[in-house]
């Protein structure tokens, strides 16, 4: 086993932190919380922009408001039964 400055060609166990380049383990550090970040603020983006309109297609798909748009179309229900029956389907 060799060892001081001939082990590793001197870079040893602490090829960054324990040379004259520690400076680049701060720098790694912070690359990677960057990037960590911007893949947090690219989902809380992509939620927030299509989140919403997953729901509303649940909702656009949802047999019984199906029903009850095509009741109201023929007009067997008025408008305050229809959104009186749609605040009950959709909470």
């Amino acid at each position: 086993m060799m060892h001081g400055s001939n082990f590793m060609r001197g870079y040893g166990y602490g090829m960054m932190y324990n040379s004259p380049n520690g400076w680049m383990a701060l720098i790694s550090l912070g690359l990677h919380l960057l990037f960590f970040i911007i893949l947090v603020l690219l989902a809380v983006f992509f939620l927030r922009r299509h989140g919403g309109k997953m729901v509303l297609l649940k909702k656009q798909n949802d047999p019984a408001l199906k029903i009850l748009r095509e009741r109201y179309a023929l007009g067997e229900i008025d408008s305050e039964e229809y959104q009186l029956r749609y605040h009950d389907l959709t909470n």
